[in-house]
């Protein structure tokens, strides 16, 4: 029930808020990979917008948090979702891939879910992060929320992208690779459950590499 209530909310704010925008009839809203939850969950608002308002949303496939952004920025697209950290990395003007291009012309409409750092594996070995060490592992496509979530997680750990062999896919490349035996690990953020891991789930048997308190402590304070 709460889970329909926050929906319907979210709809209706995006809803008033829209119906004052200018009049522009027509948005396009940037999501996420078609496997993951962005997708899914930004098709389903587009549609209950486009429903409910005199305005058309239509949700595109995404690239991430970052790409998103960009996007908007550009005018090629006039929603997104993007994960809140990001979205502070940006409007702040902080990491290293915001540090020369600072984008604060944009405002939030909703916050809609939180979201859950997964980091999967079939490799029961693989039972911290430091035990990533020279594994091939997808920190999500570059400039995504994933690949930033993957840079602190490593960081927490004393790691950078130096310490593996990493990959730059998407959810869905990410579980491919995974099943093929293309790579050891990767990183998903995603709402939970998310349908790239659970369809895995069906085939093979898949862990969840947790963190221990000290290092989540660490990647506490560091943010």
């Amino acid at each position: 029930m709460k889970k329909l209530l926050s929906l319907l909310m979210a709809v209706m704010m995006m809803a008033t808020i829209l119906s004052g925008c200018g009049g522009k009839k027509e948005l396009t809203f940037t999501t996420g990979s078609e496997t993951g939850t962005y997708y899914g969950f930004g098709t389903v608002l587009a549609g209950q917008i486009s429903d409910r308002t005199k305005t058309t949303v239509t949700a595109i496939v995404g690239k991430g948090s970052k790409a998103n952004i960009e996007l908007m920025d550009v005018g090629d697209a006039q929603l997104g979702l993007v994960q809140s950290d990001v979205m502070t990395y940006a409007y702040n003007g902080t990491t290293s891939m915001f540090e020369n291009n600072k984008i604060d012309n944009f405002s939030t409409v909703a916050a809609l879910y939180m979201e859950q750092v997964q980091l999967v594996t079939l490799d029961p070995n693989i039972k911290s992060v430091a035990d990533l060490k020279g594994k091939t592992v997808s920190v999500g496509e570059s400039g995504s929320g994933v690949y930033f979530n993957a840079i602190d997680i490593l960081a927490a750990y004393d790691m950078t992208l130096d310490d593996i062999n990493p990959t730059y896919q998407s959810f869905g490349d990410s579980t491919e690779a995974l099943q093929d035996g293309k790579i050891d690990a990767g990183f998903i953020t995603s709402g939970a459950p998310t349908n790239a891991i659970t369809s895995l789930a069906t085939t093979r048997d898949v862990y969840l590499v947790n963190l221990d308190d000290e290092h989540i402590d660490k990647l506490c304070s560091s943010n």
